[in-house]
């Protein structure tokens, strides 16, 4: 039996769709070819107003904790708009949607007794639920209210509403999944269309005539099918997308709790396993502390760079890591409790947390002698999250009751969000900039096309006779000509801080020069 609440968003049925239809326009206006303008900020905030009427609509009341979520969500559409970086414009988005689904199920959902676990396992139902309720946007009224009326007709009238009623229903009966197959035909085809096309000369040719033939008048060659397409695509994406998820999380299918049943494999095997495991870690750990964090003055072994000093262990390091932060949570929920098995999953962290820095200090002698790249920054992120990660490991092996995946939410909530305001591409620019004493060439194509436009500002305050130096100063001057001429045209709708700011910096070299 469907829940009351989905059952309300059927009996509104026209209210919801409407709304999403004013959702989907939205939606297309703010993102359409624009996935890193001002009015992403706007579209973020347009979609939490627009959750809160759905949610209201269907008879749910705020919850105070789903702030904390929204203002995630906000900060992420806000850093979108202020930086030129598309790892973190992808990423943000991803953030936004996965802020949103926690959210949302902190609406509906008595979500602290979820587990780690369970949270995983519900997060990917929420996903699936939210696919398949795609056709909730092609289904009809509530059927009770279809009884109701029948059940109203009298005994004089009942033959001629019967049959009034049995034509209207089989009128209508298929009018949803006609639309939905016919939606689904354009969508595959407009992915389909182009690639056959391409396979196949003749097939290609027959389709130019057939749009020759469709399309005879010199106004209607003016038209933009692609972006027509694209308009519609992206309207269509953005008004099921919203009806779509609500209508999956009022099926209510997320329901119960996780059942924090206390581990029945024997804990003589986990002490054993965890025994040896820790044996070994031990033994590492010693060796990180003794020859590598007290001799910090000594260098590197003889014979050996820093460059295969840091590849020689920083990978091993950090994947094991992660192997061990599996095993902690498996051994920890398996296993029956034990005080000498707490112990020893405990010595395992913390000789994981010295992994952490022995990786860590690996990258840092990198970094050392072959400058910063995004790549080495994100791992050193990466790195200080996993660190914080596993305190609240160690602290959930002795308090069950902990929720370690909120925790584990909030911290790379926090800081990734952290992370993302501090455009590390401009950083990078900053650094390696000051620590060279020369500008290679190699270098600064670096900074110039492999980082974003975030790091122009940086690279404009080169010193013309240093770039003269190293013969590269007509690049930077095509760079910063591409830049400008980028920018030229660039309307509000997709204006971008970091952009802005390397357009200003790119007029202010040139004139310069």
């Amino acid at each position: 039996m469907d829940s009351i609440f989905l059952q309300r968003m059927r009996e509104n049925r026209k209210w919801y769709l409407i709304m999403s239809i004013v959702y989907g326009g939205a939606f297309t206006f703010c993102l359409y070819r624009n996935l890193s303008g001002i009015t992403f900020p706007v579209i973020t905030a347009v979609s939490l107003w627009f959750s809160v009427l759905f949610l209201r609509k269907a008879g749910i009341t705020f919850q105070k904790g789903t702030m904390g979520y929204f203002a995630g969500i906000l900060l992420l559409g806000i850093s979108t708009v202020l930086t030129d970086s598309g790892f973190f414009h992808f990423f943000n988005s991803v953030g936004i949607i996965l802020l949103f689904m926690m959210a949302m199920a902190h609406q509906l959902y008595k979500d602290s007794d979820w587990g780690f676990t369970e949270y995983v396992k519900k997060f990917f139902i929420m996903l699936w639920t939210w696919l398949i309720s795609v056709g909730e946007l092609f289904r009809g009224r509530e059927r009770n209210a279809e009884v109701k009326t029948d059940a109203a007709v009298t005994d004089d009238n009942v033959d001629t509403a019967g049959e009034n009623t049995g034509v209207r229903k089989k009128k209508w009966k298929n009018a949803g999944p006609i639309l939905l197959g016919i939606l689904a035909a354009v969508l595959m085809l407009i992915i389909v269309l182009p690639l056959l096309m391409m396979s196949d000369e003749i097939f290609l040719q027959i389709f130019r005539r057939l749009f020759s033939f469709l399309n005879p008048l010199r106004f209607m060659r003016k038209i933009d099918f692609g972006n027509i397409i694209g308009v519609v695509f992206t309207f269509l994406f953005g008004m099921t997308a919203l009806y779509a998820f609500f209508a999956g999380l009022f099926r209510l299918n997320l329901g119960g709790t996780d059942q924090k049943k206390p581990g029945s494999s024997n804990y003589v095997t986990g002490i054993t396993f965890t025994g040896i495991m820790a044996a070994v870690y031990v033994f590492y750990s010693g060796i990180q502390i003794l020859f590598l964090f007290l001799r910090l003055d000594s260098g590197l072994p003889e014979g050996v760079t820093y460059s295969q000093y840091a590849h020689q262990g920083f990978w091993q390091l950090l994947f094991v890591s992660i192997i061990n932060f599996i095993t902690v949570l498996v051994c920890a929920k398996i296993f029956e409790d034990n005080r000498i098995l707490k112990i020893l999953l405990t010595v395992i962290s913390g000789c994981t947390c010295i992994m952490i820095l022995s990786a860590a200090y690996r990258m840092v002698l990198y970094v050392n002698e072959y400058n910063l790249s995004f790549l080495r920054v994100l791992v050193l992120w990466f790195l200080i999250v996993l660190m914080i990660i596993f305190f609240g490991v160690i602290y959930s092996i002795f308090r069950k009751e902990f929720r370690l995946f909120r925790y584990i939410a909030a911290v790379v909530s926090v800081c990734y969000i952290l992370f993302s305001f501090s455009r590390p591409d401009s950083l990078i620019a900053e650094y390696n900039i000051r620590n060279v004493n020369e500008t290679e060439e190699t270098d600064l194509y670096y900074l110039m096309y492999l980082l974003s436009e975030d790091a122009a500002p940086q690279i404009a305050q080169i010193a013309p006779e240093q770039l003269e130096e190293s013969g590269v100063k007509d690049a930077v001057e095509q760079y910063f000509r591409n830049i400008s001429t980028e920018n030229e045209e660039t309307s509000l709708r997709a204006w971008n801080y970091s952009r802005a700011e390397a357009a200003k910096a790119a007029e202010e070299w040139l004139s310069e020069k």
